[in-house]
């Protein structure tokens, strides 16, 4: 028992003596008060959007040193745009994608500043929402004497 106390003490006094006297690491506050000084605000405003719609953006670096900087879904708000805080500041290269009543897929070149607001127009496809009970098949009689296969030339 003893020669098991005086080994952990020796392992203690050891690690003490080789460990390194360093700050401590950032809290959460400086590291996001960082970030902010440097990051920007886009907001993508989409035409020709009809309802309220789920999107995917995905923003991966220019230069391909970070991909899916940003990979969030958002809802559109009332104007049909979306606002992202806090994107750091750099060229990034943007896909969009819509998983609402828009199915569509755009991917867009993006350049942020630190401190500015982006504004990006992204153009829609013109889509309606498909209801069951709103389609209307039209009445078709068909004239079998009109077949090509009973005409004779």
């Amino acid at each position: 028992m003893k020669h098991v106390i005086l080994n952990l003490l020796t392992l203690l006094l050891v690690g003490a003596a080789y460990a390194n006297p360093d700050p401590a690491p950032a809290t959460a506050a400086k590291t996001a008060s960082t970030v902010s000084a440097n990051a920007g605000t886009v907001r993508f405003q989409f035409s020709n959007a009809r309802a309220k719609d789920s999107v995917l953006i995905i923003f991966d670096k220019y230069n391909r040193t970070g991909a899916g900087v940003v990979y969030q879904v958002f809802a559109t708000d009332s104007t049909h745009g979306i606002t992202i805080p806090a994107v750091p500041a750099g060229k990034y290269y943007v896909t969009i994608l819509c998983k609402g009543v828009n199915r569509d897929r755009i991917e867009k070149l993006v350049t942020i500043k630190a401190k500015k607001h982006e504004k990006v127009r992204v153009e829609l496809q013109a889509a309606e929402v498909y209801s069951k009970d709103e389609v209307v098949i039209p009445a078709f009689n068909p004239s079998f004497s009109d077949l090509a296969i009973l005409r004779s030339k």
